[in-house]
């Protein structure tokens, strides 16, 4: 007989109450309402369709009693085991109400699912759990009422959408739609050229799904978790489309279901021309391997190296030559792309452009890829030094209740300099602090927080001074550095810039945030180059808004917000 494991949710009253030998009965004028179920006081009573509850009535002295269900659940006999099959053991001879102590309730609605306990008695009383349920009086009987709601989780019926290169839809797989193998005959079939895409589209909403993935056969991208996925067909042939699967998890309960795509696709030879990618760029890798793609799946290649031109200038030392390219091969993760490695180092303070010119590099569907060039590579720009030590420190992230550090931890201000009344008591007075996208109404970037600068009404005066303190933690040696930061300049800042200050080795950076250089109203990206003749021993560099920097920006209020610090080093050609 199945173990019900039920949880008692209300203190156990124990009664001494003087009995004959005859009967252990309580007395007959006790009445108490109460109840267990097997789903633990602490959990939500969420389950998956076609799994079950159990209840029981523990109340005493109850008139009547009744458990009630609504159509289309069912009451179980009891007996069963946690691998039976339940609806073997539906008790036919109930409908929605029961009258016995125990109901193990089948759940095959989805949705919410209601289930009733209503006991009457002759007197008044009240449920003491949690929440004390009162009686109420109807007829001449007392009664109580208690309501479960079970929210039952149906099947994951996957829904989707296929469209052609122009938007059109080509099928529509609805959440009632049947798929099977067996007619795949009927399927339709679309003639993709090499190099377009197809668009899917997740249409899933039933029940209630967290997650997707798609298996595309023969795609670009033949396996991604996007909801819309454009994917990319190179391979000429015909062949299905592939599967998609729903998914849930998380708070929910755990499930999964899958179509079959019906559909087929015949990728043809391309009508366009095998050139190159500019969509992906030209790009340099941390090992000095230049990447780029084309627009069509390549057939495996040899001996095109003296193909390529790859010119290589830096105006710091004059250099301007070509660098012989020692290996030009099919990219070993993606057969669009083309991989080239140099014969002599580059470096990201270089410009360097790439040409080709050959016959020897085709695609699978047998187009030849036309000259192109000279076209610059995206140099690698190396990792930003802030991370990991100093990362949210530098994304303003960092914050403290110092006012005097304008709540920014490694930051500093000072009293009464960061206060336009001089009292360092108003926030609304400070020149710079740090504040959150929520709580604050701030400008941010990225994460939560960002760091403003505001003037009094009658615009800037003197200069104003913000430190970053932590700044020795890098470590720097001698060299060349970029910074970059993202700034939001609010509309009406009509100021030239601000003064970066770094005090030892004692160098200035001014960073141009003029209207004409930087829109209002919206971050952008600023950069500017830092040389230090020596290793940086001061452990502060400041920013600076000063009055002989912005002689527009006298005579009205100026705000902005900066954000995400990043100094990346420069590598110098020898």
């Amino acid at each position: 007989m199945k173990n019900l494991r039920y949880l008692i949710i209300v203190f156990t009253l124990i009664f001494v109450y003087s009995y004959d030998d005859e009967s252990d009965a309580l007395p007959p004028s006790f009445q108490d309402a109460t109840w267990v179920t097997n789903v633990r006081p602490s959990d939500d009573y969420v389950i998956v369709k076609g799994e079950d509850i159990s209840f029981r009535d523990l109340s005493q002295g109850a008139l009547t009693h009744q458990f009630i269900i609504e159509e289309g659940n069912h009451f179980l006999y009891s007996g069963y085991k946690n691998n039976d099959s339940l609806p073997l053991f539906i008790n036919k001879n109930l409908g929605t109400v029961s009258i016995d102590k125990d109901a193990h309730v089948l759940f095959l609605n989805q949705g919410i699912n209601k289930v009733t306990l209503r006991n009457t008695f002759k007197d008044s009383i009240s449920y003491k759990g949690a929440v004390v349920i009162p009686a109420f009086k109807e007829n001449d009987v007392w009664v109580i009422e208690k309501t479960w709601e079970i929210d039952v989780f149906g099947d994951l019926l996957p829904a989707f959408k296929v469209l052609d290169k122009n938007g059109d839809e080509i099928i529509n797989v609805t959440a009632t739609d049947e798929v099977s193998r067996k007619d795949e005959d009927t399927w339709p079939v679309i003639n993709v050229e090499a190099g377009d895409a197809l668009t899917y589209i997740d249409l899933t909403t039933e029940d209630r799904p967290t997650g997707r993935n798609w298996s595309l056969t023969r795609a670009k991208t033949s396996t991604t978790t996007d909801s819309i996925v454009s994917a990319g067909y190179f391979s000429l042939g015909t062949f299905t489309a592939g599967t998609f699967t729903s998914s849930r998890g998380g708070d929910f309960p755990v499930g999964r279901g899958s179509k079959i795509i019906p559909l087929k696709i015949n990728v043809v030879p391309s009508s366009q021309p095998f050139v190159y990618n500019a969509d992906g760029g030209m790009l340099e890798s941390p090992d000095e391997v230049i990447t780029f793609g084309v627009t069509g799946e390549l057939v495996p290649f040899t001996g095109e190296e003296s193909s390529f031109t790859v010119n290589v200038k830096n105006a710091d030392n004059g250099f301007d030559k070509d660098i012989a390219v020692t290996s030009a091969k099919i990219n070993a993760d993606d057969a669009t792309k083309i991989d080239l490695k140099l014969a002599e180092p580059i470096y990201n303070s270089d410009v360097v452009t790439v040409s080709y010119a050959g016959s020897g590099i085709k695609s699978v569907d047998t187009r030849d890829l036309l000259a192109f060039g000279p076209i610059e590579v995206s140099m690698d720009e190396g990792f930003n030094l802030f991370v990991p030590a100093l990362e949210s420190y530098a994304s303003i992230e960092d914050g403290s209740s110092n006012v005097w550090g304008a709540y920014c931890n490694g930051c500093w201000v000072g009293k009464p300099t960061n206060s336009h009344d001089g009292d360092g008591n108003a926030t609304e007075n400070f020149y710079f602090t740090r504040g959150m996208a929520t709580a604050d109404n701030y400008q941010v970037s990225d994460g939560d927080a960002s760091m403003r600068y505001i003037s009094p009404s009658t615009g800037i005066t003197g200069g104003r001074t913000i430190q970053f303190t932590k700044f020795k933690n890098l470590d720097l040696p001698a060299g060349r550095y970029k910074m970059r930061m993202d700034v939001f300049m609010v509309a009406g800042n009509t100021m030239s810039g601000i003064n970066m200050w770094f005090k030892g080795p004692n160098v200035n950076a001014f960073w141009d945030l003029s209207p004409g250089t930087v829109a209002r109203d919206e971050f952008v990206t600023v950069e500017n180059v830092i040389d230090f003749s020596v290793s940086p021993t001061s452990d502060r560099f400041d920013i600076q808004v000063r009055d002989i920097d912005n002689p527009n920006g006298l005579s009205s209020t100026q705000e902005f917000y900066f954000d995400n610090l990043v100094i990346l080093p420069i590598e110098l050609r020898p």
